[in-house]
This record gives C-alpha cells, sequence and structure tokens, in this order.
C-alpha cells in the first residue's frame, strides 16, 4: 500500500448543502463537490455554492480540500426532443454558453478554500470533434480569466453497458425511479417498452420532494397541470429516456464501454488541455443498479457486488473490469492527466479498487456515502434522493487506507447465505480492512463486525 508520503489520493463527495460539505469534510472527503442531487443533472444556485464553500473554510481539515461544481452537458448545451434525445444547437451557442456557465461557477467557488478549484464539464452525448472543441474553450476561457487561471477543469464522460440497461429499464422498479426523475417523455401505446404513467403516479414528486398523487390514479389533465405530461401530449403513455450510445459518438462500435472508448475519451482530454477525466455513469444506469466498477470481472476482486442487492432481488453489477480501470488510470497519467472513477461507487468496491490500483487519483461519491435523514422534530425522512444525506461514518468508508479508510458493509448484504464466505476471503487479501456494519434506519451509525462470528452480527 502506498504511504501518506507518496500518495495524494482524493475523495470527492457530492453534497447539497453546508451541513453536507462539513459530514464530507469530516468524513474525510478531499473534494467537496457542489450538486443537486434532487434532479437528475445536478445544477445547483450559484449562492447554494458559495454557501459550501463558507462551510468548509469554516472546517477543520487534516489535508488540503477543494471545491468542485459541475455544468453539464444537457441543461446548457442540448435542448431535449421527444424520446430524450438531445438536438443540439449551433456549435458557437454550444462552446460559448459552457465557457460562460464554467465561469460563473468558477467564480462561485473562489479561491479562499484553495486557489485550484475544479470545474466538472459533462459532455455525454456529444462526438469526439465537439467535445474537444467545448472543453478546449472551457479551459481556455478559465486560464485567461483574472484570479482564476489554476482553475482545474474535469471532463466528465460516461460509461455504458447497453445490454445490461435493455435488460433492466423495463423493472418496475427502474420504472418509478426514472419517472421520479422526470426521466421519460410520451409515447405510442404501442411503442417499443411504453408503459402508462398514470400507473407510476405515485412516483412523481413535488418541489418538496413528496409524492403529487400518493394514493390515486391521475387521469390525463392532472398529469398536465402538475408539469408531468406536456400539453401536446397524447395519452398517458411514456417510454423512459435512453442513453446516448458510444457508436453513435465515434467513441466505440461495441454496446459497451471498452478500451477503444477509454482511449478516445482520454485523448480528447488530453488535446483540449483539460486537467482531469472522470468516467461516470449516467442517471439512467445508476437507478438500474449499474455502476461504473465491476467486481465480478477480475479474479482479483472479491465479488460482494453480488450480496448487494435491493428490495426486489435486483444484484448491484458493474461496467469495467480491474483490467480496463488500470488501463484507464496509466493512459491518463501517460497524457498527463489525473484519473478519476465515479458511478455509484461503493465501499468494498472502493477499498479494493484502492488497494489494487494505487496510482488511481480519485475516486467520487455520493450514492455510497448516504443514509436516512433524520430530524429530531419531524422524524425520519422517505427513502428517496431528496430524504438521503451525506454522513460522515459512511464517507469514511470510500476514502483511501493510508486516510483511514475502512470498509463499511450494509446491513441487508449480510444477510446473503455466501456473504461471510467471499467477507473472509476479502479480509484474507486485505487483512488490514476494518469492517463496520451500516444499518439503513439508523442514520449513518455503525457497529464493527465481529470476524469470528459465524452468522450476521
Amino acid at each position: 500500500m502506498r504511504s501518506r508520503i507518496d500518495a495524494d489520493r482524493r475523495l470527492l463527495v457530492s453534497v447539497f448543502g453546508p451541513q453536507e460539505a462539513r459530514e464530507a469534510v469530516l468524513g474525510g472527503a478531499r473534494i467537496i463537490d457542489s450538486e443537486d442531487p434532487r434532479s437528475a443533472l445536478g445544477t445547483i444556485k450559484p449562492r447554494r455554492i458559495m454557501d459550501i464553500a463558507d462551510a468548509v473554510l469554516a472546517t477543520r481539515r487534516d489535508l488540503p480540500v477543494q471545491l468542485s461544481t459541475n455544468i453539464g452537458e444537457d441543461q446548457l448545451l442540448y435542448r431535449r426532443a421527444a424520446g430524450g434525445l438531445a438536438i443540439g444547437k449551433s456549435p458557437y451557442e454550444m462552446v460559448g454558453k459552457a465557457a460562460q456557465a464554467a465561469l460563473g461557477v468558477a467564480v462561485s467557488m473562489g479561491t479562499a478554500v484553495h486557489p485550484c478549484p475544479i470545474v466538472k464539464v459533462g459532455l455525454d452525448g456529444m462526438g469526439v470533434g465537439r467535445l474537444t472543441d467545448v472543453l478546449g474553450e472551457i479551459t481556455a476561457t478559465l486560464r485567461r480569466a483574472d484570479g482564476l487561471g489554476r482553475t482545474r477543469v474535469m471532463s466528465v464522460l460516461f460509461a455504458q453497458d447497453l445490454d445490461l440497461w435493455d435488460a433492466r429499464k423495463t423493472l418496475p422498479q427502474v420504472r418509478r425511479a426514472l419517472v421520479g426523475l422526470r426521466e421519460y417523455d410520451p409515447a405510442a401505446p404501442d411503442a417499443p417498452d411504453a408503459f402508462d404513467l398514470a400507473e407510476h403516479a405515485d412516483a412523481l414528486l413535488g418541489d418538496d420532494g413528496r409524492p403529487l398523487f400518493p394514493d390515486r390514479r391521475p387521469d390525463e389533465a392532472e398529469l398536465k397541470a402538475c408539469g408531468a405530461l406536456p400539453a401536446a401530449a397524447r395519452g398517458t403513455h411514456v417510454t423512459v429516456n435512453e442513453p446516448f450510445p458510444h457508436a453513435d459518438h465515434g467513441l466505440t462500435r461495441r454496446r459497451r464501454t471498452d478500451t477503444e472508448a477509454i482511449r478516445a475519451m482520454v485523448e480528447a482530454g488530453a488535446a483540449a488541455g483539460a486537467d482531469a477525466i472522470m468516467i461516470d455513469t449516467s442517471i439512467l444506469l445508476k437507478v438500474a443498479r449499474i455502476g461504473l466498477i465491476s467486481t465480478a470481472r477480475s479474479d482479483e476482486l472479491v465479488d460482494l457486488d453480488a450480496h448487494d442487492t435491493d428490495a426486489h432481488g435486483l444484484p448491484r453489477t458493474g461496467i469495467l473490469s480491474l483490467e480496463e480501470i488500470r488501463f484507464f488510470v496509466d493512459l491518463c497519467h501517460a497524457r498527463g492527466l489525473e484519473a478519476n472513477l465515479a458511478g455509484s461507487v461503493q465501499s468494498h468496491q472502493a477499498q479494493q479498487i484502492w488497494r489494487l490500483v494505487p496510482d488511481l487519483d480519485q475516486l467520487s461519491a455520493r450514492g455510497g456515502v448516504v443514509a436516512l435523514a433524520h430530524d429530531p422534530h419531524h422524524g425520519t425522512g422517505a427513502a428517496t434522493r431528496h430524504d438521503r444525506v451525506v454522513r460522515r461514518a459512511l464517507v469514511a468508508g470510500i476514502i483511501p487506507p493510508e486516510q483511514g479508510g475502512y470498509l463499511v458493509v450494509p446491513e441487508h448484504m449480510t444477510r446473503s447465505p455466501k456473504f461471510r464466505t467471499d467477507l473472509d476471503e476479502l479480509l484474507t487479501r486485505h487483512p488490514d480492512l476494518h469492517v463496520h456494519v451500516h444499518v439503513a434506519d439508523h442514520y449513518g451509525a455503525l457497529s464493527a463486525l465481529d470476524r469470528t462470528a459465524p452468522d450476521t452480527p
């Protein structure tokens, strides 16, 4: 394992407010990312970014902490057509608006916390030439901006496995989650994979995060009145939005992100003068429990993903193998870029990847470090994106081992019959790991796992 002296590995945690920022810093996060988890795009107001920066500045930090904020391609560079497809605006407008947005978030973060804040640039759904133009304009603009010349630029591209997506996108729980995120578009009743939005209307949330129709089925007029359907819709059938296939944008001809796609992503970032690249997964794949890191595709990884199932028995799965992750990190460094992995990163993935890929610069997380919100007056929140908040004890489950990271195991995983055998194998390979169990309804509280006990704690 790399020592604290020769490693500068960092965990990025996405937060929505000052209290989450404090929790992230106290848990060991090194990059505090401003993002709105209640939307699919993560857009956040500039004043909220400033509030988060103030909270970080006022919090005790053992190691240097940076700020980051994203600008996403969807909310600024494209408009949506029926079916969720992105229609590009003029190239000049796209590039110009991206640079304007980057300046805005860079100013909001300021340099009081760290002289080198990070602007994350979402580039999904663009051809290699276009994303290089957008990224290059942002980089060149920030380099010339007074007081912002040290701002770092991180390109963000999404990995995909379209076969896995096709197998999961019609599952009821996936449809419901996407309905809650408004990731759908009107469709004819006989369109492939169309479904009736009214049947999942209890998943539609208002601005306060509460269900709009908790106990009844709305009609077409009611769905239009609340904005769940556009006025021009005919009927209540919809289809979920689709990922942007790599083959349509010159990354790879395969339906899964492979080394060819990784190479194209990294080379484009380097050509544009970026400082770092993040490979993430889109919100579509996240709600289908498809993350970036696969623990099943390498003999060096213990496959704890298989024990991480939802209430319907759907296991967590991933896209990139350990070998592909190593290729990504090595190619980034060969091109002078920092490498960041995101995409529903869990503690059991992070603690293995940090150890097996010691040159990895950054991991990013939110879903793996949040627990149900708890208000001492109003009680526990619902299990929605609105009501899950960052907890320091869970953040520590994803930070690098040399910074005190430990393994956090959700309590439901311990019920799997083969879990203890696989955990013992993991602890044999990595005997320095300390293991804690997280009980979902205890607001982030952990309990130590007795390694000698034959059954769950």
